[in-house]
């Protein structure tokens, strides 16, 4: 079930959503908050191609820790923005 995000979540969601949509080959409906990588069918080598555009993106340096098979989009997300408060 999709949870209510406050706007800043929500943009890194939508950003979140269109990198895993591009690099990981799979149907916008399949990424919500709760999908895993395991059930976006995100191999280890597309993990690490969705990381490094994560990483382009948001300049998080730290993202080099591998994105787990059991990661889910909502912990990208929690990542990212805990990263982008930590800048301010």
């Amino acid at each position: 079930m999709e949870e209510e995000l406050d706007a800043m979540s929500q943009e890194i969601y939508d950003k979140v959503k269109k990198i895993i949509v591009r690099e990981a080959r799979v149907d916008e409906s399949l990424v919500t908050l709760d999908a895993t990588m395991n059930d976006l069918y995100a191999d280890s080598a597309t993990r690490m191609s969705i990381a490094d555009e994560l990483d382009r993106e948001y300049n998080l340096g730290t993202l080099d820790v591998e994105i787990a098979e059991d990661t889910t989009v909502g912990d990208i997300v929690s990542y990212i923005r805990e990263h982008l408060e930590d800048q301010e």
